[in-house]
C-alpha cells in the first residue's frame, strides 16, 4: 500500500516537473503570455517546492534555469547580478548532493554552460573571451553525459548562433 502511494506521489511530482519544465521553456523562448506570474512569483513557487522536497535536485535545477533564463533575456536588469549569484548557489547545492545519474550530471553541466552564457550576455566584451570556452565545454559535457538532453542541445545552438552574430 505504501509503495502504491509512493508511486502515485512520484508520478504526480514527475507530471508537475514536466509541466514546470514546459513553462520555463516557454519563458525562455519569449513566447510567454502577458498574464503569466511575475519572476518573483515563479521563483517563490519553486522555492516552496524545494522546501517540500529538500533532497530533490529538480526544484533547485528549475530555479537555476529560471534565474539564468531571466538574466539572459534581461541582462541589464538591476537584479541580474543577484540572480547570477543565486543560480550559482543553487548549482553548488546540486553539486553537494553528488548526483549519480548521468541525466542529473548532464543537467548540472548544462546549468554551468548556461551560467557562463548568462555571464557573457551581461557583459559580452569583457566576459565573452573569458567564459566562451567554459560555456562550450559544459554544453559538450552535458551532451556527452546525456545525448538526449534537449535543453542542452537548444542552449548550445543558441549560444553558437549568438557567438557567430557577435563575431560578424
Amino acid at each position: 500500500m505504501t509503495s502504491q502511494i509512493s508511486n502515485v506521489r512520484t508520478k504526480q511530482f514527475c507530471y508537475r516537473l514536466m509541466a514546470l519544465t514546459a513553462f520555463v521553456f516557454v519563458f525562455l523562448c519569449g513566447h510567454a503570455q502577458q498574464g503569466q506570474p511575475s519572476m518573483a512569483q515563479q521563483l517563490a513557487a519553486l522555492q516552496r517546492l524545494e522546501a517540500m522536497q529538500p533532497d530533490s535536485i529538480g526544484p533547485k535545477y528549475q530555479q537555476a534555469v529560471l534565474l539564468l533564463g531571466y538574466v539572459c533575456t534581461h541582462p541589464q536588469d538591476g537584479k541580474a547580478q543577484q540572480y547570477l549569484e543565486e543560480a550559482q548557489r543553487l548549482m553548488g547545492k546540486i553539486e553537494v548532493m553528488q548526483p549519480q545519474k548521468a541525466a542529473d550530471q548532464s543537467d548540472l553541466a548544462m546549468l554551468h554552460g548556461f551560467y557562463y552564457t548568462a555571464l557573457i550576455v551581461t557583459n559580452p566584451q569583457q566576459n565573452g573571451p573569458r567564459y566562451y570556452q567554459q560555456a562550450l565545454d559544459n554544453f559538450d559535457k552535458a551532451l556527452k553525459l546525456n545525448p538526449n538532453n534537449e535543453m542542452a542541445k537548444q542552449l548550445q545552438q543558441q549560444f553558437r548562433k549568438g557567438m557567430e552574430a557577435q563575431a560578424k
